[in-house]
């Protein structure tokens, strides 16, 4: 008969992650910065237009796929003893993606007995439904839009509780990617028996599954489909192992205005969570979270050039020459609850949050500016002058991932989120333009002078008082 244990308690041996490594950024104080030009010959400083330097231009796709990292994709982990165990493996969740979906449900079958050629340890799917038994995790890094493909091994079970009716045509169950389709699977039947009494496996390497991821993290989730009067009560599964999944990324959006950046969005584990719980966490304590920037979808920019000021119109017949100030202003962006402290407001000491944002960027941003600088206006006659300026601005988009890592990646906490700030690495823009009247500028230059009666009282009626 098929040994059924407990876990035992074995060591838990944190699981591997790697870090991508940032380029070094620029740290330089914001200042603004006077790209004057007299008349339209003059415009931007450097040639370019104020519409060509708010245009963004997206960059084309990856022209590979990208590797995505599956915690524990071969189950692995916890280690154990034994034929097999209902211990379940780190970093995925059975049924529910919340606590209660970590404690138990999905059997895992040792090397010799799984019979994997390379040796690895399988996952038995379980009983009938996602909500009950479906084996689920969440991919990592993963964006919506992006292009998803899941390679992953099967076979059916070698458990002793199965019939040979229950295998002579191969055991069936679903694959899903959270944004994709529901995809019906059978494994090759098997119809011989090991020794042991336990059956011998079929296993099929490779198997892909490909789609449009349509969430932040998608949830990739494998659940039984063996009708009830074959699984045994759950004790008769199929087996998957070797779980990767590569990506190709979706382009850089860079024409989302920094008023309506996406929400700020957290998980523990595989479960989303409220965004203000991730944020008392991580602003605990000053070390308790690291943030990590995704340095593919942060960027430096200008934001849309905007008429500083009024504008000032020469009817004279004199060539104009003055100076008048110029103010600028920049502000900062973030959706984070106020107690993150992300963007900073005021001038008290930074949150936890703010000084993690610093240590993982390098960016040290004056979160709201205003300055102003004195300009020279040279006015032909006939002509209007006005001010435009573009606000140099720093686009973060990134990871507060928990510094001290759980044994079992269900129980740490990421919150992703995005901010945008005055840019640390640009400075302001500020041009002086010029050009003709309008219609209507015209013809307000060309009205009557107003002015009073000559002498006073002229036209008032004799015998009035004047």
């Amino acid at each position: 008969m098929e040994t059924r244990q407990s876990p035992a308690g074995p060591a838990r041996t944190p699981l591997a992650r790697t870090t991508p490594t940032r380029p070094a950024l620029t740290r330089t104080a914001p200042v603004v910065g006077l790209g004057l030009g007299l008349g339209l010959c003059c415009g931007l400083l450097g040639g370019a237009s104020a519409a060509q330097a708010s245009v963004a231009v997206p960059p084309a796709r990856a022209a590979a796929p990208v590797p995505v990292t599956v915690l524990n994709g071969d189950f692995a982990q916890p280690a154990f003893t034994g034929v097999n165990t209902g211990a379940n493996p780190y970093a995925w969740s059975v049924g529910s993606t919340s606590g209660t979906g970590t404690a138990g449900g999905v059997w895992r079958w040792n090397a010799a007995t799984g019979g994997h050629p390379d040796g690895l340890t399988a996952a038995m799917l379980r009983l009938p439904g996602e909500a009950t038994y479906g084996l689920k995790q969440r991919l990592r890094g993963v964006r919506s839009g992006a292009r998803v493909t899941v390679t992953y091994d099967e076979s059916p079970s070698v458990s002793n509780y199965c019939t040979a009716a229950a295998l002579e045509q191969g055991q069936t169950y679903t694959v899903q990617g959270e944004g994709g389709a529901l995809t019906d699977r059978t494994t090759l039947p098997t119809t011989e028996k090991l020794p042991s009494n336990y059956w011998k496996p079929a296993w099929r390497t490779g198997l892909t599954l490909d789609f449009t991821a349509g969430a932040n993290e998608p949830l990739l989730t494998f659940t039984s489909t063996v009708p009830a009067a074959q699984n045994n009560n759950g004790y008769c599964g199929p087996l998957i192992t070797n779980v990767r999944v590569t990506q190709e990324p979706p382009p850089v959006d860079k024409t989302v205005p920094a008023g309506a950046l996406p929400a700020s969005e957290a998980f523990y584990g595989n479960d989303r969570r409220n965004v203000a719980d991730a944020v008392s966490y991580c602003n605990g304590a000053a070390n308790r979270c690291t943030f990590t920037a995704e340095d593919a979808y942060s960027f430096s920019y200008y934001a849309p050039a905007r008429v500083a000021a009024e504008t000032y119109l020469n009817c004279t017949r004199n060539t104009l020459n003055r100076t008048r100030p110029v103010t600028t202003a920049n502000r900062s962006y973030g959706d984070l609850p106020a107690a993150a402290g992300l963007p900073v407001s005021g001038s008290g000491a930074p949150s936890n949050m703010a000084q993690q944002y610093t240590q993982g960027t390098g960016l040290a941003p004056a979160w709201n500016t205003s300055q102003e600088r004195s300009v020279t206006e040279i006015v032909q006659p006939a002509e209007v002058s006005w001010i435009e300026t573009q606000a140099a601005r720093r686009r973060t988009e990134g990871w507060f991932d928990a510094a001290t890592k759980a044994a079992d990646p269900n129980y740490d906490w990421r919150l992703h989120t995005v901010i945008d700030h005055p840019s640390t690495d640009l400075s302001d823009r500020i041009y002086q333009r010029t050009g003709p009247l309008t219609a209507s500028e015209k013809q307000r230059c060309q009205s009557d002078r107003p002015s009073a009666t000559t002498p006073v009282g002229a036209n008032t009626p004799a015998g009035a008082e004047r």
